[in-house]
């Protein structure tokens, strides 16, 4: 199976883009970022007073949760 590898990237606006500036694939750092991003993800959605963007927001952490269950396991030695 494919190892998921994290990426620090740096915009450059000189070319409209962003530079990759390190790489990981270390498991407490895979682990940490999946937390944070969840975290992230289900903070967009609480005190939104639009039901439409509160459910678009809700729909949109379910769907990260699963991509990062498989791409980064929770229960996965790190």
């Amino acid at each position: 199976m494919k190892q998921a590898v994290l990426v620090l990237q740096y915009p450059d606006p000189r070319m409209g883009r962003t530079v990759a500036i390190a790489s990981t694939k270390d498991r407490k750092a895979l682990k940490v970022f999946r937390q944070v991003v969840l975290k992230e993800a289900h903070a967009a959605y609480r005190g939104l007073d639009d039901e439409v963007l509160a459910t678009q927001e809700v729909l949109e952490a379910e769907r990260l949760q699963r991509l990062l269950d498989l791409v980064i396991p929770k229960d996965a030695r790190g």
